[in-house]
């Protein structure tokens, strides 16, 4: 399997980026590494702004998961890729729909992995899918 490395998670990023896009809540992504020479990517984080999402998704139950105290301090809302190299699969978090982790095998292959996880993405947030 080809490493998950800058360049995957930058194919991935680009089939993922059109359903966050579409989405219009703010998203802005981050990739995280998992050493200082950016050799291999252990996470991608999106973050949304609270209130565009809890807006544009009022079933959610976004606002209700923190409660009126923690509510309005709310910075983002998050929702991950943790790229587990060793088992060649990856984690999705994601804030809303009290929805449990996902996990997806992955090819090394960001176009191809890419896809499966922006598909995951769009079912989640009720965006149009990209093809597989």
């Amino acid at each position: 399997m080809a490493p998950m490395d800058r360049h995957w998670a930058e194919a991935v990023a680009a089939a993922c980026n059109p359903i966050f896009e579409a989405a219009d809540v703010g998203f802005e992504r981050q990739l995280l590494y998992a050493d200082e020479e950016h050799t291999q990517v252990d996470a991608l984080l999106w973050e949304a702004d609270p209130r565009r999402f809890a807006h544009r998704y009022p079933d959610s139950g976004i606002v209700e998961t923190y409660g009126d105290q923690q509510w309005p301090d709310v910075r983002c809302i998050d929702y991950w890729v943790y790229v587990d190299h060793a088992n060649g699969r990856c984690r999705l978090s994601v804030e809303g729909w009290n929805l449990p982790e996902l996990y997806l095998d992955l090819h090394g292959n960001g176009g191809r992995d890419g896809a499966h996880i922006a598909d995951t993405f769009a079912r989640i947030l009720a965006i149009p899918s990209p093809r597989v």
